[in-house]
């Protein structure tokens, strides 16, 4: 499915409309997070959300200055599913180290998913320190077509439209950082 980036899309980063699987994935693996070892049927493609915008950060007191962040496209009402985050999945053995877009997928078996490179408007979003008192979207595991993948949701309150989308990247994000 070859599908048009959405708008502000990088043009130095692929755009993708499914997961792409580590060749070093064994069998295990790929039974936890619900994928066939030969990715067949492959699982649902998804198509750019209509509910979020990437846009260029200009407010030179915002900690993303220069970078992208996701606004809501609408209204968002709370536990809406906003988007997934799609990247290349891998086991830890495989870990970028540089990479600041790399989740945990499956804690237990150590399967991550990982943005870097290419993935969708879900690696946009920004961590809420410095912006917004506390997170209005989070992280959580959905299953698609039988696929495990982690995705965006809406916090407890409405999202008013043209807000930015912040998350809570976690205190690891931020303690790797600063050692």
């Amino acid at each position: 499915m070859n599908t048009k980036p959405p708008g502000g899309w990088p043009e130095d980063l692929r755009y993708i409309t499914r997961n792409i699987y580590s060749k070093q994935l064994n069998a295990a693996e790929f039974e936890k997070i619900g994928v066939d070892k030969n990715c067949q049927p492959q699982p649902p493609a998804q198509k750019p959300s209509k509910l979020v915008k990437i846009r260029q950060i200009n407010d030179p007191k915002h900690p993303a200055h220069g970078q992208n962040g996701l606004f809501a496209a609408t209204k968002l009402q709370p536990k809406t599913h906003i988007i997934d985050y799609l990247g290349y999945v891998h086991p830890d053995r495989e870990s970028d180290p540089s990479s600041d877009y790399d989740l945990k997928l499956d804690k237990e078996t150590g399967v991550g998913v990982d943005a870097q490179r290419f993935g969708t408007e879900a690696r946009m979003v920004n961590d809420y320190r410095g912006i917004m008192n506390r997170p209005n979207v989070f992280f959580d595991n959905r299953i698609v077509g039988g696929e495990l993948r982690m995705a965006i949701f809406v916090a407890e309150n409405p999202i008013p439209k043209g807000t930015e989308l912040c998350i809570n990247y976690g205190k690891g994000f931020w303690n790797a950082r600063t050692s």
